[in-house]
């Protein structure tokens, strides 16, 4: 049969989710890319396409997204099916680690069985059929069944020879009889529940051309469809023939109204095979905009396609539109950073092994709740610049810098005209190849002068100077690699700079004077009294607080440095490393975790990223205020590459194995002016039982609340630049209806009254 050939091509726009609502203090949500489309379902006014990370449904009529992750109530991050009941609401989301959760309209309920089971084997579910109040799971074990009713596990079904584990890869029920596309082939048993259990009751459907494991079955117009790898069957008039072979792998296949649509992807370029009728000429749809085709729909003539890297993409004649909620394109592996009101999250990292990985999925930047990606697709100049590790902002010309381990340096402009520098420029090449330019660190200092971790070069410290000419140091102590990363500048203009690979910490101090190296200082952290006393060589991050002191994150827990005016000199200064009590027992801070990032909030508390999960610690590292995993919190997953807090809102960031999700913390920056504070939400509705929070104050200022005629309610020193109430009077009741008076008091003590708040009943 000679396909006719359909070729669409698409321009490619954009709906962007609305942007999201600030959560309430203490409150977690998610930024996960949702373009990576793992199912297709709808309702009856909505589609809905579930990635990897969540699910959102979109109503082409409203034009509104609505997005489902973990912050929102599902047990899991990593989704590998959804199936819709066609006679109900009701859905069931299978996880890839075998979790499963049943929604019903706002209620998700779990059903850990197959999780928690200690049946050995492998788990893995790789498909959904509804059958009446089951919902039939295709396992690697079997066939599972679950009573959707009662929440839990019914039955489970070994159709394989002699009843043992089979692999099931798709089940499809017509005229009474259960089909299962199996590794030992297609399978078949009358649906009486009663026998389905008994391994003799099925039988082998004998398909000529297809021996061995079937991959797809499912109905089409009342006849069974089959794929065994890039070849099509169908089953007409009882009996099995050829549709259609790929001359191209199949990714998915699947019936919608009265269509089959076959998708087929080939080195990052996707198509659909479309039939009406078996007896049809197939029809090619080809446009860019698809990539790797996961599922279609048919719905009032518009076509929907599901893919696996470009989202929900509607197919037309004259251009394809791509729905996507407003999210981050990937995983933020790098480290991030605050700047210009707005959260930056690099994409890229570098190995252990001191290598890059390229990845091309460049970074991305979230402000005013609105997230912007820049990457090899949206602009052409990313290409060459693999592992986008590490990021800084420009204040006076409002450029984004972007570090690549091994395309040099990128500067965007407020315009997004992006300019490269490697080849010729300030970045040189690393000594074991002259082809790869590693930007490893960037930042900053106080007098806006730019510097820059060369990885792997012999001058492997540079700094570009305000006025746009640079210099080369080489760091005057042997380290493995000439490997330099991260770059941290302290209150008084000190640079530090962590050595991967197990090498320390330097620190340098260039005297103010950057062309003169006669008046250079520099000092070398290690493991082991004398060297600097760190925990470990292997140096993770590195954070400077408000007090001046230097918190070094290792793979074996956390040192800090305090050493004033004898930093330098080695007999007199060691790293501290704080013991704290922990239960009857006292030990080393975070002894044996791996502390990847440490950030310090607006009241010189400090966060903790780690392989475990996240720790909030008190100023002076002595008290432990939060402790967030994923079992106890929305934290996404427990290893955390880096942190960003967002120092207007207070809102923490973090960059997790599982995608980006952000806790709102109850301290902010300090006002650097004198401002009007701000009270939110005010007025307080009532039934309101979160946090009442007070921003734009002076740092550790005196918050007083009083009634009216000035009788105290409540009293606090701000978190930094935030004052925080839960709305009782210090009997723990919730006050009356009124107007509440709120009184700042500065380090001078004195006292204003500063705003109201209005309480409703």
């Amino acid at each position: 049969m000679k396909p006719a050939f359909i070729l669409i091509l698409a321009c490619f726009s954009q709906y962007a989710l609305p942007a999201q609502t600030l959560p309430a203090i203490g409150q977690w949500r998610d930024h996960l890319p949702m373009r990576s489309i793992v199912d297709l379902d709808n309702s009856s006014s909505k589609l809905i396409a579930a990635s990897s990370f969540g699910y959102f449904t979109y109503d082409p009529v409203a034009q509104l997204y609505d997005v489902h992750t973990k912050a929102r109530g599902l047990s899991e991050v990593k989704l590998r099916h959804l199936a819709k009941d066609p006679f109900s609401e009701k859905m069931l989301i299978v996880y890839e680690n075998a979790n499963i959760d049943l929604v019903e309209g706002d209620q998700i309920r779990n059903i850990p069985d197959i999780l928690l089971s200690k049946i050995q084997g492998d788990k893995t579910i790789n498909n959904v059929l509804w059958a009446g109040t089951d919902a039939l799971l295709s396992s690697n074990l079997g066939i599972i069944a679950v009573n959707t009713q009662r929440k839990e596990i019914r039955d489970t079904y070994r159709p394989g020879a002699n009843g043992a584990d089979i692999k099931i890869l798709q089940l499809a029920l017509l005229n009474n009889i259960l089909y299962a596309a199996s590794s030992e082939g297609l399978k078949k048993a009358s649906f009486q529940t009663s026998t389905l259990g008994d391994f003799r009751s099925w039988t082998l459907e004998s398909i000529p051309g297809a021996v061995g494991m079937v991959d797809n079955i499912l109905i089409w117009n009342d006849r069974l469809v089959a794929r065994k790898g890039d070849s099509i069957f169908i089953k007409s008039n009882g009996a099995w023939s050829l549709l259609f072979v790929s001359s191209k792998p199949v990714t998915s296949i699947n019936a919608s109204g009265n269509g089959l649509y076959i998708g087929q992807s080939l080195q990052g370029k996707g198509t659909v095979v479309y039939f009406s009728d078996a007896g049809a000429q197939a029809q090619l749809i080809a446009t860019p905009s698809i990539s790797s085709p996961v599922a279609c729909l048919k719905i009032s003539q518009e076509l929907w396609v599901g893919d696996k890297n470009n989202g929900l993409i509607k197919v037309s004649t004259t251009a394809d539109v791509q729905f996507l909620p407003n999210a981050p394109y990937g995983i933020a592996f790098g480290s991030g950073v605050y700047a210009n009101a707005t959260v930056w999250a690099a994409a890229g990292t570098i190995g252990a092994d001191g290598k890059g990985k390229l990845n091309k999925t460049g970074f991305f930047g979230l402000k005013d709740d609105k997230w912007q990606n820049f990457n090899s697709w949206s602009m052409p100049a990313l290409d060459s610049l693999p592992d986008i590790n590490v990021l800084a902002f420009d204040p006076t010309k409002q450029a984004v810098l972007a570090g690549s381990f091994g395309g040099g340096l990128l500067e965007v402009s407020k315009e997004g005209k992006p300019m490269v520098y490697k080849q010729g420029s300030f970045i040189s090449p690393a000594m074991t190849d002259p082809t790869s330019f590693r930007v490893a660190g960037l930042a900053y200092d106080l007098d806006m002068n730019l510097w820059m971790a060369n990885h792997g070069a012999l001058q492997n410290l540079v700094v570009r100077k305000k006025d746009g000419s640079w210099k080369k140091f080489s760091i005057p102590f042997p380290h493995l690699g000439n490997a330099v990363s991260t770059i941290v500048v302290d209150d008084q203009n000190r640079k530090w700079i962590i050595s991967p690979q197990g090498n320390g910490l330097f620190c340098f101090d260039d005297g103010g004077t950057i062309d003169q190296t006669n008046d250079d200082k520099w000092r070398y952290f290690r493991q082991g009294r004398g060297n600097g006393n760190l925990p470990s060589s292997n140096v993770l991050s590195v954070a400077c607080d408000k007090n001046g002191f230097v918190w070094v994150g290792t793979d074996r827990g956390v040192a800090i440095i305090q050493c004033g005016d004898d930093l330098f000199n080695n007999t007199l200064c060691d790293a501290t490393l704080p013991v704290v009590q922990q239960d009857n027992f006292a030990g080393l801070l975070l002894a044996e975790e791996m502390v990847n990032d440490i950030k310090v909030d607006g009241a010189n508390r400090k966060w903790v990223a780690s392989k475990n999960g996240v720790w909030l610690l008190s100023a002076d590292g002595q008290k432990t205020i939060h402790r967030f995993t994923v079992s106890n919190s929305s934290l996404l997953s427990n290893e955390v590459f880096s942190i960003v807090i967002h120092q207007l809102t207070g809102e923490v960031f973090f960059f997790t194995a599982n995608g980006i999700c952000s806790f709102r913390g109850t301290a902010t920056a300090a006002a650097t002016e004198k401002k009007k504070p701000f009270v939110f939400p005010n007025p307080v509705p009532s039934g309101f039982s979160g946090t009442i929070a007070i921003r734009e104050l002076p740092d550790n200022a005196w918050v007083r609340i009083t009634e009216l005629d000035g009788r105290l309610v409540h009293q606090s020193r701000s978190l930094g630049g935030q004052a925080i109430w839960n709305g009782k009077n210090y009997k723990g009741e919730r006050v009356n209806s009124g107007i509440y008076l709120v009184y700042i008091a500065d380090e001078n003590n004195q006292q204003q009254v500063a705003a109201k708040i209005f309480f409703i009943q």
